[in-house]
């Protein structure tokens, strides 16, 4: 096993292990409904007793294999991997009687189990998402929606999981399901939070009369390959190269410097980027 995959699964691990924490000591007992294949399970649990792990692995299980027959996908080892440990360690983590948080021990206690909750599943989702992987679940739904009705994924997987928090309203009344859109919206920001702040990269454009002086320096000091795009000035008429330069979120500031000390005058714009590959960034591969 390579190092890239032993970091992978270690980290899949980790976050299908803190998923996992969130759903039992926070969702679980306090009937916090958070959307997806665990707010369904939840909800089966509290009316049937049926265990939750078992349930999200069945679930995920006719997911898989839903989205095989109809989108033709194949989400790989890892995805069935993450889905899997995260089910078992549902149902291992209340057997073994795990610690949990009890909303009403405490003023705000609800708000409190939202929105750690929700810190807590976004972090563990977000580790599992940033290596390449799914937790599987409504996500799944969201596609086929995408396919058939002509929805965006995103849009997908609201009516989704939208449709499990209308069940929840039924069964735990609207404040619990309220609880749980506060949790939905947390984790979700941590998710972007995890995937962003790791590796998370700028592209910088550079216009500058001293654009070689930059770029040598760029290439220099910060160890970074830069473009020149040619461009002509809309007020000006004159020809000046645009330097293009992507960088990584903490190397922002070398930038500025090298930028400022080289031509103070100098208009400089950074983009966020949804990802970069290539050298000195990740592998296409």
């Amino acid at each position: 096993m390579n190092r890239k995959v032993f970091v992978d699964y270690f980290l899949i691990t980790v976050g299908s292990i803190l998923t996992a924490v969130s759903i039992v000591s926070f969702l679980i007992p306090n009937n916090i409904i958070a959307g997806g294949v665990s707010g369904l399970a939840i909800i089966i649990y509290r009316v049937f007793g049926f265990w939750v792990g078992a349930q999200m692995f069945v679930y995920n299980i006719a997911l898989f294999l839903l989205a095989f027959v109809i989108l033709g996908v194949g989400f790989g080892i890892k995805s069935i991997y993450s889905a899997v440990l995260m089910s078992i360690t549902v149902d291992l983590l209340q057997k073994l009687d795990f610690p949990v948080f009890d909303a009403s021990s405490t003023q705000d206690g609800f708000l409190l189990v939202a929105i750690y909750g929700g810190v807590i599943a976004g972090a563990g989702m977000g580790l599992v998402l940033w290596r390449g992987a799914s937790t599987g679940g409504t996500d799944i739904l969201a596609m086929i929606f995408s396919k058939y009705l002509n929805f965006s994924t995103g849009t997908g997987l609201l009516i989704s999981d939208s449709l499990i928090t209308m069940l929840a309203i039924v069964v735990f009344g609207p404040i619990a399901a309220m609880y749980g859109i506060i949790t939905i919206f947390t984790t979700s920001k941590t998710i972007d939070g995890i995937i962003e702040g790791i590796g998370n990269t700028r592209t910088a454009f550079i216009i500058s009369v001293e654009s070689d002086s930059i770029k040598k320096r760029i290439i220099e000091e910060m160890e970074r390959g830069t473009t020149m795009i040619k461009a002509t000035g809309g007020f000006s008429g004159e020809d000046r190269p645009v330097l293009m330069v992507s960088i990584r979120r903490r190397e922002i500031g070398q930038l500025r410097h090298i930028v400022k000390a080289t031509d103070k005058r100098a208009f400089v714009i950074i983009v966020n980027n949804a990802d970069v590959f290539g050298e000195g960034f990740k592998n296409l591969s």
